[in-house]
């Protein structure tokens, strides 16, 4: 019987992280007292890796996969294991996926020389700095974030690629976090940035592995389900059958990333016609219906998405990243805030270990009246990654950032971290969320820095999509003016949401969290 008498021939490529990946399979079969053996394949993709070649043209045609899946059809191997993000949505006859891994780091890193480093800017690297990668979806996404970088095409497995930025032929590189993690690359000369969803959005099925066999080979398929891992499978499941109906292989500019929630799955979309094409993006939310009408539905809607014209109620600008990636796809907007602010005097405490921010406005506020001198002991924590990139641009660095739109949780994760006394800079009327779900053993303070009023004139506004980013505008806006019928509410956020509510507003579409980045995945999302 095969794996008792008859070892099991795994085919694999031979690049270290693939051989990682082999001898990961071999030991969780030999482990259950199987017999296993290693077969080196090499591919077309092994043979052509130029350091400086794009992967659009190579890729998408089963450059790392044809010669296993060849193997395997001439029954030269058993059992394939693959990168799942390399492997084609669509199989030669007579092979079929036995099993999905437990999925790894599922999101890339951004590894930068640290001359390179300014944490002024988003994604802290520096002006015009050269980055490498040779993916069209790392492309698409950087450059929309970041429009001053130069790409450089990067080929080869992965310490070769470190190499290449410790040549210093790179300012900067993105590679996947589940190689660098699997192969324990040393990182520690460099700057390493996680790019996590929603701010990047990884490859299908980056991070799991998946185990390929002949279809007819029943006994093998079940000795598979030892490697199976349930919820990795529904997620690439997912995320490959997104992929399958964009028509595309991993040439194409398209991140998928799915996650699991209490009752049903988030899904965030990233996805380009060309690399150098802002990306149109969106989040949904996939129940308990088929995987593959869901997805139909979901990339015909983003295909022939139907721009609508929409209203922020925020000082913006041009530059500003949502404007551009809406005005990149011809979609009309406007924005104005409904608010004025005013600063307010204040004194900073003595011996803070922590400064805690939840809001741009708040950054603003306290730097302005402040020296770097009296917070040089200080650590500063952001409550999400748009409040992050305002500290950023003033020359700090952020040493917790929050994620997502469930400030419990937030403050859940801030607890375990924080230590000291803790200054909240913030509004007057600040619901103070994050220091009322702190433990009581913490010592926080409030420090009131600006007020907010409504703006004393507001326009009404007939567009289709208004986009509300606090509790006051709400107020502001909905105590002079009712909302249309043809009108769709987005909200920033739960408190925004709940302020809405309040005014009898319940069709309301809320941002997963309150950032922009957010806020544009729930506009592409309209109907």
């Amino acid at each position: 019987m095969k794996g008792k008498s008859t070892p099991i021939i795994i085919g694999t490529r031979g690049s270290e992280l693939a051989l990682w990946q082999a001898n990961f399979t071999k030991s969780v079969l030999e482990e259950n007292g199987l017999l296993v053996e290693i077969k080196i394949i090499k591919t077309k993709g092994d043979a052509t890796q130029q350091w400086n070649l794009s992967f659009d043209k190579i890729e998408g045609k089963g450059f790392f996969t044809k010669e296993l899946e060849d193997a395997l059809l001439a029954k030269e191997i058993d059992l394939a294991v693959h990168s799942c993000k390399d492997l084609p949505t669509a199989f030669p006859d007579g092979l079929t996926v036995a099993a999905y891994s437990k999925r790894a780091n599922p999101f890339d890193k951004l590894i930068i020389r640290k001359e390179c480093v300014d944490e002024r800017k988003l994604l802290n690297f520096k002006d015009k700095a050269v980055v490498g990668t040779s993916s069209a979806r790392r492309k698409a996404q950087l450059l929309a974030l970041r429009p001053d970088v130069e790409i450089h095409d990067l080929r080869g497995n992965v310490p070769t690629r470190v190499n290449y930025l410790r040549e210093g032929k790179y300012d900067a590189i993105i590679l996947a976090a589940a190689g660098l993690e699997r192969l324990n690359i040393d990182l520690s000369e460099f700057v390493s940035i996680p790019l996590q969803s929603p701010q990047f959005i990884p490859a299908p099925a980056q991070g799991v592995l998946a185990f390929q066999i002949r279809e007819d080979d029943t006994v093998l398929f079940d000795i598979c389900q030892l490697l199976k891992d349930k919820e990795s499978t529904v997620i690439a499941s997912i995320e490959r059958q997104v992929l399958h109906d964009f028509h595309g292989g991993c040439q194409i500019p398209l991140g998928v990333f799915a996650q699991q929630n209490e009752e049903n799955i988030d899904v965030w979309i990233s996805h380009a016609t060309a690399w150098n094409e802002i990306p149109k993006r969106m989040h949904t939310i996939f129940n308990g219906d088929t995987i593959a009408q869901q997805s139909a539905n979901v990339v015909r809607h983003l295909s022939n998405f139907k721009a609508r014209s929409v209203f922020i109620s925020s000082d913006l600008s041009d530059d500003d990243y949502i404007i551009r990636v809406l005005k990149s796809h011809h979609i009309p907007v406007s924005f104005q805030s409904f608010i004025e602010f005013n600063a307010i005097a204040f004194t900073m405490p003595t011996q803070a270990d922590w400064l805690f921010f939840s809001s741009k406005n708040g950054v603003n506020f306290f730097f302005n009246n402040v020296s770097m001198a009296q917070i040089e002991n200080c650590k500063i924590a952001a409550i999400n990654q748009g409040t992050a990139s305002a500290i950023h641009q003033l020359g700090y660095k952020t040493d917790f950032i929050g994620k997502g739109n469930d400030l419990l949780q937030i403050a859940k994760e801030f607890d375990a971290l924080a230590q000291g006394k803790i200054v909240f800079p913030q509004a007057k009327t600040s619901m103070q969320s994050i220091q009322k779900n702190m433990s009581s053993n913490i010592i926080s303070e409030t420090l009131v820095v600006y007020e907010n009023l409504a703006a004393s004139s507001i326009a009404e506004r007939h567009e289709e999509i208004l986009v509300f980013t606090s509790p006051l505008s709400v107020e502001a806006y909905l105590s002079s003016y009712s909302l249309h019928s043809n009108q769709t509410i987005i909200s920033i956020g739960n408190t925004t949401t709940k302020r809405l509510n309040s005014f009898g507003i319940t069709a309301v579409k809320t941002a997963f969290e309150p950032s922009y980045l957010s806020v544009l995945d729930e506009i592409f999302a309209v109907e």
